[in-house]
């Protein structure tokens, strides 16, 4: 048997494989059993964050040597730094040649609950996943985050679909898996819950509220229960004064605008990439070959960071050994994202951040002197960078709570996240994640369902109707065929059975109408139609620029398909609408 028949056999075996009716049933209709199952998604997000937590430690082992994050080990071979990410830039490239065929376009579980309704496919989730395993085990300078989310949400897109969740459900479940791999990550559940609401389900539901909830802190518990981890620790037991929130803010715009500059850097040297004669399977490893020589002068710029976070927070390094530092791994994140390696930005902008935060830090104690610790500006920094890139302003409050335990703290960045998010919004207008989209030529600004607007087509909308005149019928023989209040507009058509306008019947019965003039004499909308691939949104947009009730929809070849109303279309529109903002799943 053809390898190609047995995969898609393969394949349909997986798509037929369905709960049991009564589990279904009971899923669907059960908010208790509906958490339960959102607990077992947290259980198992945080179980696959673990194990490739694991690997990537492994991966340091094996390739540099280092028992500790690559990021923070001392004394790595320079033969191995270098060598690293040039091999990991190799590998992936590889692996875009052998998945290009299967994997050209898999959805991140941001797109897949905007676009496709929660849907993400395992294969392709895995294939991801494995590509970040690559590139960030090998130096490349990513994060692992997009890994653990796309995992997490490939999992639980596919156990929604096997119990055949209905479209909201099955987003929610998604976003649940996504916060309970960032909970895991972090080791902190309101953030991992409030990553879920504001990233991945672009909405705050009370019936989003506990699956996502009961999957972060799951997904935790389970974390600590295998490793015996509890995250990073900066207890801060101080108060911040008001005038302190002169230079926190000060911070937040400087943050704000470096995260833009990062984002469209990224975006600068994909393109110069992209244009670049180079191969595109190479270009990983040139990138690699980049990444490698920065290593050569400092090792902390491999990997995704943590080793570097915590030599940054618990050493006093100098404000030049800083500002280097945030140099060299600003131009390898940028370089590695941009030749190719997969990978996000989420752990290298909490890094980023707090470099940031202490060398301003450094730089007003020595111009102003400074009362306040400087870990404070750390917290802040990487939370306002952070948050001005990854566009997630509460997830990184609640983190820097979890981090600290210190309320006044937690305040402190609460208003720099706000102040950086609305600096960002109005000078950019986007988050990394909806920036990659918007270069894509897609029109997603979150995570904000809008699938089923792209589902609900004019094609769909319209009324097939077999009723059309021609061109050279006369008045009087079509007012015989459609009297008034018979239906409001027929199609047109001409000689060659194209769509020529349409005849309203308060046109057509109109008494001064010369009974012998033919119907062409009274079309309308000769140059405005709708395709049936439209969307409801561009439908409504057409009968408002054309001032027009009911317009034909036709097909490529100008033949007329059916018709359709304006205030049909309004009132579908209007329905779906309101059941989108205001769910009642049970």
């Amino acid at each position: 048997m053809p390898a190609r028949l047995r995969s898609s056999g393969r394949r349909s075996v997986l798509r037929r494989l369905v709960a049991p009716f009564r589990l279904r049933t009971l899923i669907r209709r059960n908010e208790i059993a509906y958490t339960g199952l959102a607990a077992l998604v947290g259980i198992l997000s945080g179980l696959a964050v673990v194990a490739m937590q694991g690997l990537i430690q492994l991966m340091g082992l094996w390739i540099f040597g280092a028992a500790v994050p690559v990021s923070g080990a001392e004394g790595i071979d320079p033969l191995r730094a270098f060598a690293g990410p040039v091999a990991g830039g190799l590998l992936v490239g590889l692996s875009y040649l052998v998945g290009r065929r299967w994997f050209r376009r898999v959805a991140d579980p941001i797109e897949a609950n905007a676009v496709g309704g929660g849907k993400v496919g395992v294969p392709g989730s895995l294939y991801i996943s494995a590509q970040t395993l690559l590139s960030s085990g090998f130096g490349g300078s990513v994060g692992m985050e997009a890994a653990y989310t796309q995992i997490a949400s490939g999992g639980a897109s596919w156990l929604g679909q096997r119990l055949r969740l209905r479209r909201e459900d099955l987003r929610q479940l998604v976003a649940a898996g996504a916060g309970g791999a960032i909970a895991a990550a972090f080791d902190a559940p309101l953030a991992g819950a409030f990553y879920a609401f504001e990233l991945v389900l672009a909405t705050y539901t009370v019936a989003a509220l506990l699956p996502v909830l009961a999957a972060s802190i799951a997904a935790t518990a389970v974390t600590r229960l295998v490793t015996d981890s509890h995250g990073p620790s900066l207890f801060f037991a101080g108060q911040i004064p008001g005038e302190g929130y002169l230079p926190i803010a000060l911070l937040t715009v400087l943050a704000a605008g470096v995260g833009i500059g990062i984002m469209r850097s990224v975006a600068l040297m994909e393109r110069l990439f992209g244009k670049s004669p180079i191969p595109g399977w190479t270009q990983p490893m040139i990138g690699g070959l980049a990444v490698g020589l920065l290593a050569l002068v400092s090792s902390q710029v491999l990997s995704s960071g943590h080793g570097a976070m915590r030599l940054v927070i618990e050493t006093d390094m100098t404000l030049w050994a800083l500002l280097g530092l945030f140099a060299l791994k600003t131009l390898a994140s940028i370089v590695s994202l941009g030749s190719g390696f997969r990978g996000g930005l989420f752990f290298a902008s909490l890094l980023l951040g707090a470099i940031l935060g202490k060398a301003f830090a450094i730089g007003w104690m020595l111009a102003f002197g400074l009362q306040i610790p400087i870990v404070v500006f750390a917290v802040v920094g990487m939370c306002a960078l952070a948050t001005s890139i990854i566009g997630a302003p509460l997830a990184m409050s609640f983190l820097a709570l979890e981090m600290t335990q210190s309320l006044p703290l937690a305040l402190a960045v609460l208003f720099s996240a706000l102040l950086s998010t609305s600096i960002v919004r109005q000078f950019f207008g986007f988050s990394f994640s909806t920036w990659r989209f918007h270069l894509r030529g897609e029109t997603i600004r979150s995570a904000t369902d809008v699938g089923w607007i792209r589902d609900l087509t004019v094609g769909r909308l319209m009324r097939r109707t077999s009723s059309t005149i021609t061109t050279t019928t006369t008045i009087a023989e079509a007012r015989r065929r459609f009297p008034l209040g018979s239906t409001k507009a027929v199609p047109i058509l001409d000689e060659t059975d194209s769509y020529a306008g349409m005849c309203q019947m308060t046109d057509l019965h109109w008494d001064e109408l010369d009974p012998k003039e033919r119907v062409s004499s009274v079309a309308r909308y000769t140059s405005a139609w709708l395709r049936p691939e439209q969307t409801v949104r561009d439908a409504i947009n057409t009968f408002a620029r054309n001032e027009a009730d009911t317009m034909a929809v036709v097909g490529s070849d100008m033949t007329v398909l059916g018709t359709l109303n304006e205030h049909y279309c309004l009132r579908r529109y209007a329905d779906e609408t309101n059941r989108r903002l205001y769910p009642s799943r049970r």
